[in-house]
């Protein structure tokens, strides 16, 4: 395989990197058809045996072959036993690892009975039809065969690098907490089906009997935008020996990682693409680590835990994630960073969890003023920050304020990579851009230089329809003005809009105090949800069942939660359920594609998107193993394309587009690698083929920059020649 060994090198080598993606596709394929013939060739070669033989080898061992197969159990259920004792099976089996120990215990002794039944009593294996799919796939009808390849070394050893292992005894181990899992749900099941199967959602607090076992010490640190007060709980958590961020976005998750890292302080980084981890020279795995909240390990006990932007736990779509690392995590200490809203609901919870509260109150770091009159774009100036809500409309503006003026203009809104997002940012920051054009998402998670806020308008579509900025989302853009800077101190930010009634609007918003949360967000946990499926026959579509409990649930009322919106989870499940090719998709395979991160609402007409999206899905169902590559929806030729300024505008536009539909199917590869590394495979590819999308698309803004420029010299040139 051909490695490239950074970044740096991907970023200023891009066509060549291209080249040597393809070079590496071709390398990886030849290495897999080896692999999908190696249980042909097995048994071709010197050392197969017959059918007959292979059965009669399995029954009566001889003495050498009996004791390299207990040695190789022995060690696989030690590893096992380890894993479950310790919380630290996979990530997809994290039901299991929350389990309690007695439901461990039954699991384990199980596995154990049914392992001396197989390969001592059962005359059924062979391994004459052994395939790579059985490697990925193990369960009780092919184990028998796994375990003498394994125990003789007669196995493929890129099945070890599949299954991010170092040995045959780590393979097996891998093997037996699959074959555990399946075990620990059949009997859920089981047990489910033969009890009560109403579900209570009003005390979610009994959800997470290991937190409530302990007493923890929460401290809210609450005050506007640019108060500091995440700084102070980032402070607490640098010195504590085990801990984690929460954040809620990837590329805030990254920024606090490297910025303990730079500081010598060790910190690993945990979201749903990757992991990193941070090793010290003794070869310790650093007990700090930054994430997205949607990663944060409930299973395992902290010292510290910084839930950042607590507020948004009332929000619809992802509040319950909030919500759940509220209750769950099993922190000695939490430090819950947010808006002042937040307090009434956290005082009033914990009076039930037995949780002890300190409040720890901010002010921002700085004046905030509101100017008295709207300006137009020709009054922009360096430093300002024009704040828009679509895409279409910010890069209409950037066109707009470079062709009319002389100044840069750098561009960030949600569709954009993060990695993009964080390039723009640093341009504005460092004064290479002199203006910046964003969505809402600098609202949250960016650190931005930026003097004057400058509102293009007060309404925005909300996935629903068209309304109002909250008096919360106000604040919080509008207090990203006058950003305080630990060297230079803190520093006036500046308020005005493009029209007076957006202006009368915010000077509204901003004289009122942020409206209380009272309820949180709610979503059951796996546990809860799988006994409320069990009232269904298996046969029945997991969307239906989803919808009935959509209708069941929707009425309910309850004192402290309300239900999570339920619309992105329904479209990924009514497109398992509406596509032949996927109906047959295992029930735990669709509650974890349901979390998966792709919004489908919009996508219904994708070329690209939607397609390639079913193909990653039938991967599952087939349990194929396949590379980023093998789904053709990668656009080589746009990749290696050079750029081109004296292209028009609406193509480069297109080709942004695509570029950007691209770049979330390599995320969501990588999000799929994480929970399924057997079947999508070589992430480092992945990887590599995103730096490289993120460069082009940073060329292609470039390219709008050149083309506006030379718009503008024209008009000049034309007004000085009197034309």
């Amino acid at each position: 395989m051909i490695r490239l060994k950074n970044t740096r090198i991907i970023l200023k080598q891009s066509y060549m990197t291209i080249g040597l993606l393809l070079q590496k596709q071709r390398l990886y394929t030849h290495a897999l058809i080896f692999n999908r013939k190696f249980a042909t060739t097995f048994k071709r070669s010197n050392s197969s045996i017959s059918h007959q033989q292979i059965s009669n080898n399995l029954i009566h061992l001889s003495d050498v072959e009996i004791d390299s197969i207990q040695n190789l159990l022995n060690n696989s259920l030690e590893k096992l036993k380890f894993h479950l004792e310790n919380k630290s099976l996979d990530l997809s089996y994290n039901l299991l690892n929350e389990a309690s120990i007695s439901e461990k215990l039954e699991v384990y002794e199980s596995i154990k009975l049914r392992l001396s039944e197989v390969i001592y009593k059962d005359s059924s294996g062979s391994i004459e039809n052994i395939t790579l799919v059985d490697f990925i796939n193990p369960n009780w009808k092919n184990i028998l065969p796994l375990v003498y390849l394994l125990a003789n070394n007669k196995y493929p050893k890129t099945v070890l690098e599949l299954n991010n292992a170092n040995s045959s005894s780590d393979l097996l181990s891998k093997f037996l907490q699959l074959i555990a899992y399946n075990e620990f749900l059949k009997g859920k099941i089981e047990s489910i089906s033969t009890s009560d199967t109403t579900i209570d959602l009003s005390n979610p607090i009994q959800w997470f009997p290991e937190a409530r076992k302990m007493k923890r010490k929460i401290i809210m640190h609450v005050g506007p935008t640019n108060s500091g007060k995440t700084y102070n709980s980032l402070l607490k958590l640098s010195k504590s020996k085990t801990g984690y961020y929460a954040g809620p976005l990837r590329l805030l998750a990254r920024e606090i990682y490297e910025k303990f890292n730079l500081k010598g302080i060790g910190c690993n980084l945990i979201t749903g693409e990757e992991v990193i981890p941070s090793i010290n020279n003794q070869g310790q795995i650093s007990g700090i680590s930054s994430g997205t909240i949607e990663m944060i390990p409930l299973h395992k006990k902290m010292d510290l835990c910084v839930i950042d932007e607590i507020q948004m736990i009332a929000d619809s779509s992802r509040g319950s994630v909030w919500t759940n690392a509220l209750l769950g995590v099993q922190a000695k200490e939490i430090h819950l960073c947010g808006e002042e809203g937040a307090v009434p609901f956290v005082e009033n919870l914990v009076k039930t969890t037995g949780d002890e509260l300190e409040i720890k109150h901010f002010k921002r770091l700085g004046k905030l003023s509101v100017e008295k009159k709207p300006i137009d774009l020709r009054n922009l100036k360096k430093g300002d920050c024009l704040v828009v809500f679509s895409k279409r409309r910010i890069l209409e503006f950037k066109c707009k304020i470079e062709q009319e003026t002389d100044l840069k203009v750098a561009i960030i809104y949600g569709a954009l990579p993060p990695e993009i997002r964080s390039q723009e940012a640093a341009k504005f920051n460092n004064g290479d851009y002199d203006v910046l054009v964003a969505s809402d998402a600098i609202g949250m998670g960016l650190n931005l230089k930026i003097k004057r806020i400058v509102f293009s308008g007060i309404n925005k579509f909300d996935g629903n329809g068209i309304s109002n900025l909250s008096v919360s989302q106000v604040k919080q853009i509008a207090g990203r003005a006058g950003r305080f800077d630990i060297e230079t101190g803190a520093r006036e930010g500046f308020v005005t809009a493009l029209q007076r009634s957006s202006l009368v609007y915010i000077k509204e918003c901003l004289k009122e105090a942020n409206p209380k949360i009272t309820k949180a967000c709610l979503w059951p946990i796996e546990s809860i949800w799988r006994k409320y499926m069990s009232n269904y026959s298996t046969s029945k579509p997991l969307s239906d069942i989803l919808e009935k409990f959509e209708h069941d649930f929707k009425d309910h009322k309850m004192k402290d939660y309300f239900i999570s919106d339920t619309d992105s989870r329904l479209e990924i499940l009514k497109l398992i359920s509406n596509t032949k090719q996927l109906k047959i998709m295992s029930i735990d395979d669709q509650l974890i594609l349901s979390e998966s991160p792709i919004n489908l609402r919009f996508a219904k007409n994708n070329k690209i998107l939607l397609p390639t999206v079913v193909k990653f899905f039938k991967c599952i169902v087939d349990r194929d193993c396949k590379s980023v590559f093998d789904f053709k929806f990668l656009n080589l030729e746009l990749l290696s394309k050079k750029s081109n300024a004296t292209e028009k505008v609406k193509n480069i536009l297109l080709n942004v587009q695509v570029l950007e539909d691209m770049h979330k199917l390599l995320l969501l590869f990588m999000w799929l690698s994480q929970r399924w590394p057997t079947f999508f495979i070589d992430k480092e590819s992945s990887m590599e083929v995103k730096a490289v999308v993120e460069k082009r698309i940073t060329e292609e803004l470039t390219n709008i920059r050149r083309i506006n420029k030379l718009h503008t010299n024209k008009t000049k040139f034309r007004k000085r020649s009197g034309r």
